[in-house]
């Protein structure tokens, strides 16, 4: 599939031989897999295993040892994050980051940015125009304000209760799944085309993570050509939302397939799961 992509449709991301060292320690060592438009791509397995490692590598906060990664056709392991963020590539982290002295309105605003800046090649704009456009308080930035605050507002409301009646508290005053579920808003405000959770559930209780699941799949539907690579323990989460899923082992691609088939590979079943096969309906089943 990855062959396919680079030949052919180049709207996906695209991972070819992907490794990072660290010291001698082989972070992640030979990982290949492609993300298409449209696809939810789940990224499972134990702790120390690259999961994380791969999101740094793809959004360009950790540079490769070897191999390429390509976003849209376009090779992207070189460039800077801001700048692969500005080609459509929006991600949240592991440990929730948020600006506690910001208000929630505020803090998803500023996740706005990444898209509103865009421009096909992901170059820079014209820091003059921007600069009159504000102090002039032209027709252009008037309605790009207006932009921003309809982002903004549609990315809290997909939240409900749990942001949008809050959406003038200070962010420091969530708990910790509301703080996961802003930094996910925030994300989703920059309409990014390829987007990355990295254990988008931790911290969250059964109901919180099924609220969660039904956000993702909502989501799939509303925006049908948005990718997404998702790293998970929880397996109901993946199971639901997940088109493909990829387990890693020590850095390596250990198995590959549907859900069900990756999750059930037997080799995947006696490092991770035991021997005994996890119910396909099971709610509280997870990885690492």
């Amino acid at each position: 599939m990855v062959a396919n992509i680079l030949s052919g449709d180049n709207s996906g991301l695209v991972l070819q031989g992907v490794s990072r060292h660290f010291d001698g320690v082989k972070a992640v060592d030979d990982v290949s897999f492609s993300l298409a438009a449209g696809e939810t791509l789940a990224l499972v397995g134990p702790n120390g295993a690259g999961k994380s490692t791969l999101i740094q590598l793809i959004s360009g906060v950790e540079r490769l040892t070897h191999g390429r990664i390509y976003l849209g056709g376009r090779r992207i392991d070189r460039l800077p994050p801001e700048r692969i963020a500005r080609l459509g590539l929006g991600r949240s982290f592991q440990t929730s980051r948020v600006f506690p002295a910001l208000s929630i309105w505020d803090s998803v605003l500023l996740g706005t940015q990444a898209g509103l800046l865009r421009k096909p090649n992901g170059g820079l704009v014209n820091p003059l125009q921007e600069a009159l456009g504000v102090l002039l308080a032209l027709p252009r930035w008037r309605q790009r304000v207006e932009q921003q605050e309809t982002l903004a507002r549609e990315a809290l409301q997909r939240f409900g209760d749990r942001l949008w009646p809050r959406r003038e508290a200070p962010a420091f005053s969530l708990s910790y799944a509301n703080r996961r579920r802003l930094e996910i808003a925030r994300v989703l405000a920059g309409k990014p085309d390829f987007l990355l959770l990295d254990e988008p559930a931790a911290g969250m209780n059964p109901t919180e993570t099924a609220e969660l699941t039904e956000l993702l799949l909502a989501l799939r539907q509303q925006q049908p050509a948005l990718g997404i690579l998702v790293i998970e323990h929880k397996l109901s989460l993946v199971r639901r939302v997940a088109d493909r899923v990829i387990v890693l082992n020590q850095g390596r691609v250990l198995a590959e397939g549907s859900p069900d088939h990756a999750l059930n590979h037997p080799e995947v079943v006696e490092a991770y799961l035991g021997r005994q096969r996890v119910r396909p309906n099971a709610t509280d089943a997870h990885l690492g």
